[in-house]
């Protein structure tokens, strides 16, 4: 609300002025025109900050989305090569000879010998997918490892409870 003050306002221009409306219709006019350019300054820094804003967003989505697609794209490799390797092994199940039916007899040692058979290829089989697995468990921490490197994330050789931010 307006205070109602019991003092008229001063006029804008002193009634004993030596100035006349011309001269103060030309200063008002430059003032005017002042203000419009600082106005107009304001407006086009402003529009060079949102341009360069987004800019800079584009830019930070596309690496976003090219960093989306690496990880992706390593992470079908990954399952891509178990699904090879799976297959490998069943098929070589699948063509592993059947073991000959020995007859029981008193003669032990060909019952010995195919089971002694038997259990050197599943010994072999078992080596096998254990360096199978150290190797993808390899591969899972390095991604892991540069995967955090990337994202800012110090490694840590303990658990992941021991990563910080840097």
């Amino acid at each position: 609300m307006w205070a109602i003050t019991e003092q008229a306002p001063a006029p804008f221009l002193a009634e004993a002025s030596e100035e006349n409306a011309t001269v103060v219709a030309t200063e008002l006019r430059n003032r005017m025109s002042t203000v419009e350019q600082q106005v107009l300054s304001q407006y086009t820094a402003t529009a060079a900050y949102v341009t360069l804003a987004q800019q800079n967003t584009d830019a930070v989505r596309a690496e976003a989305r090219a960093d989306l697609d690496r990880v992706q794209r390593a992470v079908i490799d990954l399952i891509e090569q178990v699904r090879a390797d799976v297959k490998n092994r069943l098929d070589c199940a699948n063509l592993r000879p059947e073991l000959p039916v020995v007859p029981m007899s008193t003669d032990a040692s060909p019952r010995l010998a195919a089971l002694e058979d038997r259990l050197t290829t599943m010994i072999s089989a078992l080596e096998s997918c254990v360096r199978d697995n150290v190797t993808l468990r390899q591969q899972v921490d390095e991604l892991m490892r540069e995967r955090n490197r990337a994202d800012g994330w110090l490694f840590a050789t303990g658990s992941t409870t021991e990563l910080s931010l840097h």
